[in-house]
C-alpha cells in the first residue's frame, strides 16, 4: 500500500528529466525527483574538481532553449556564465588553425586565410548555414511535440516544417559536405557532430548537420561552473516550487495500479510511492527491467526498433602549470589528429584552477568493439589523449603535473615523480562510467527524434536523451518541454472537469 502519493514520479537527474521535472513543478505538479543511480558530475583529486563531461552550450540562442530558460527564471543567470564572449570554438588540424568566430566577416577572413582555395564555397556555405539557421528556428519553436504521433501533432508540425528545405527524414542541403571527401575542413566539421549530439557522424541526417554546424557557427562555449551548477541550480528551483529531490535514491520496480496510476518501490527506505504519472530520464533498458513484464516495451521496439551502443565517451584529464599552455589555445577546441578521418578527434576543455595552474581536459569516441565495459580496461586512450595534447602544445610533459583517466582503469598518476595518485571513488570510475551513443535504426521528425516520449505503459513517458539525441543540447530541452506538455495536458484537463460546468452537477 503506498505511504505517500505525487502527481509526477521523474527518475534520473540528467538535463532532460530535470528540466521536465522544474517545468512541471512550476505548474504547481506535487513533483519527486530520484537520482536512479545516477553518478555525480564531478569527482575531487588532489583538491581539483574534475567534471568528466562538462554543459557545452551550443544552440544557447535557440527559441527552445530560451523560452524554457525563461520559464525558469534562469536566463539571465544563464547569459551571466555565458558572458565571456571573447572566446570562440577553435579548430586544431595537423596543418591548420582556426577560430570559428559569430561574426560572419571575421570567420571569412579566418577562413580565407587557411584556405583560399575553398573561398568562394565557403562563402556560401556560411550563407546558406544562417539562412537554414533562421528556417529551422521556426520549427524547434515552442508549441510542437517532439517526435508527434497523434494525428493533431503529426499536423501540425507538417505545417509549421512545411517552408524549409529539407524532407520529411530530413533529407536536403547537405553543409559542409559540399566540399571534397578528404578536405580537412570538412572532415573537421563532421568530426564535430558526434560531440555536439548523440548521433555518430553517419547517422547524421542533413537537417541536423545544417542545425549543428549553425549552432557552431554562432558559437559554443561551456556554462561557468559547468553541470554541476546547474543541476544544482534546477534543484533548487524544484524545491522551491513544492517538489521532492532525492538524488541518492532509486526505484527498482513500477508496478501499474489501474485507474489510481502507478506505484514505485523505493530501494533503501523501501517504500511505496503512489503516482500519476512517470517520467523515466535514463536508458530505455533499464526502464524495461523496472517494469514486471519485460516484454511490454516490444511493441514499441517493433515500431522504433531498439537502439544499441555503438561508441563510448572518454575523458582524459591534466592538471598543468599554466605558464606552460599557449594563450592562443581557447578554452574549448576541436584537435583533430587526421586531417582525413573524423573518428580521430578530440575535444579539448580548458578551465582555470587558479592562477598558477590549468585543467586541461580531452574527450574522444571509442568504438563499441574496442570496450568491454564490464572488465577490460581501455589503457590506449590515456596515451592517444597525450600525444594529442602534445601536438597543440610544446613541451607539455615539463609542465604537466598529473593525469587522471577515469574510464579505462588505470590510477591517477603524477608526471614527476612518477608515482600514483589516492584514487576517488572506485565505484565511479572504469569503463562501466562512460556514456554510450547509440545507434537508432528509425529517426523522424527531420532526422531529429528516435525513440518517442510515449510508452506503451499508460502514464509513463520517456524523457532521455535517446528521444531527440540529433540536436544536442537543444533536442534535451525539446525533449523536456514535450514530455512536460504531455503530461500537464491531463492534468490541465481534469482541471477542467473539477471547474468547469460539470462541477455543479451531480450525476
Amino acid at each position: 500500500m503506498p505511504t505517500s502519493f505525487y502527481d509526477v514520479v521523474v527518475l534520473g537527474t540528467r538535463l532532460e528529466p530535470l528540466l521536465c521535472a522544474a517545468l512541471l513543478a512550476r505548474e504547481g505538479l506535487r513533483v519527486l525527483v530520484l537520482g536512479q543511480g545516477v553518478p555525480e558530475p564531478f569527482y575531487r583529486l588532489a583538491g581539483v574538481e574534475i567534471e568528466p563531461y562538462g554543459l557545452t552550450m551550443e544552440g544557447a540562442q535557440s527559441p527552445i532553449v530560451q523560452s524554457t530558460l525563461e520559464d525558469l527564471a534562469l536566463r539571465q543567470d544563464v547569459r551571466q556564465r555565458l558572458a565571456d564572449r571573447d572566446s570562440v570554438f577553435q579548430l586544431l588540424l595537423p596543418e591548420h588553425r582556426l577560430d570559428v568566430y559569430p561574426d560572419a566577416d571575421r570567420w571569412l577572413a579566418e577562413l580565407w586565410r587557411e584556405f583560399p582555395a575553398v573561398q568562394r564555397q565557403g562563402t556560401d556555405i556560411t550563407r546558406t548555414l544562417a539562412e537554414v539557421r533562421s528556417e529551422l528556428d521556426a520549427v524547434v519553436a515552442p508549441g510542437l511535440v517532439w517526435p508527434p504521433e497523434t494525428f493533431i501533432e503529426r499536423q501540425r508540425f507538417s505545417m509549421t516544417a512545411a517552408v524549409q528545405r529539407f524532407d520529411r527524414q530530413g533529407q536536403g542541403w547537405t553543409s559542409w559536405n559540399q566540399l571534397a571527401v578528404r578536405h580537412p575542413l570538412r572532415t573537421a566539421f563532421e568530426a564535430v557532430l558526434p560531440h555536439l549530439s548523440g548521433l555518430v557522424t553517419s547517422q547524421h541526417a542533413d537537417s541536423t548537420r545544417a542545425r549543428l554546424h549553425g549552432h557552431m557557427m554562432a558559437g559554443v562555449r561551456e556554462l561557468s561552473g559547468g553541470w554541476s551548477w546547474f543541476q544544482e541550480t534546477l534543484f533548487a528551483r524544484i524545491r522551491s516550487w513544492g517538489g521532492d529531490v532525492r538524488p541518492r535514491e532509486r526505484a527498482d520496480s513500477i508496478r501499474h495500479e489501474g485507474r489510481r496510476g502507478h506505484s514505485i518501490h523505493v530501494v533503501r527506505t523501501d517504500e511505496e510511492i503512489g503516482c500519476s504519472q512517470i517520467a523515466h530520464g535514463t536508458p530505455i533498458s533499464e526502464l524495461s527491467q523496472l517494469l514486471p513484464e519485460r516484454g511490454s516495451m516490444g511493441a514499441m521496439f517493433e515500431r522504433v526498433g531498439e537502439p544499441r551502443a555503438r561508441a563510448y565517451r572518454c575523458s582524459v584529464h591534466f592538471l598543468a602549470e599554466k605558464r606552460g599552455i599557449p594563450d592562443a589555445l581557447g578554452p574549448l577546441a576541436l584537435r583533430c589528429t587526421s586531417a582525413t578521418d573524423p573518428s580521430q578527434a578530440f575535444v579539448l576543455r580548458s578551465r582555470d584552477v587558479d592562477p598558477n595552474r590549468i585543467l586541461l581536459s580531452a574527450t574522444r569516441l571509442v568504438e563499441e568493439h574496442l570496450v568491454d565495459t564490464g572488465s577490460s580496461p581501455i589503457h590506449f586512450v590515456r596515451e592517444e589523449a597525450l600525444d594529442a595534447v602534445r601536438g597543440v602544445v610544446p613541451f607539455f610533459d615539463e609542465h604537466a603535473i598529473w593525469v587522471d583517466s577515469p574510464h579505462d582503469g588505470l590510477p591517477p598518476r603524477a608526471f614527476r615523480a612518477d608515482t600514483e595518485l589516492p584514487c576517488s571513488d572506485p565505484w565511479t570510475r572504469g569503463p562501466s562510467t562512460m556514456r554510450a551513443v547509440y545507434d537508432y535504426p528509425t529517426r523522424r521528425a527531420l532526422g531529429v527524434c528516435a525513440l518517442t516520449t510515449r510508452t506503451p505503459v499508460r502514464g509513463v513517458y520517456l524523457c532521455n536523451e535517446q528521444v531527440a539525441p540529433g540536436l544536442g543540447l537543444e533536442g534535451s530541452f525539446l525533449t523536456a518541454t514535450s514530455v512536460a506538455k504531455l503530461i500537464g495536458s491531463q492534468y490541465r484537463r481534469r482541471d477542467w472537469l473539477r471547474r468547469g460546468p460539470w462541477a455543479h452537477r451531480s450525476v
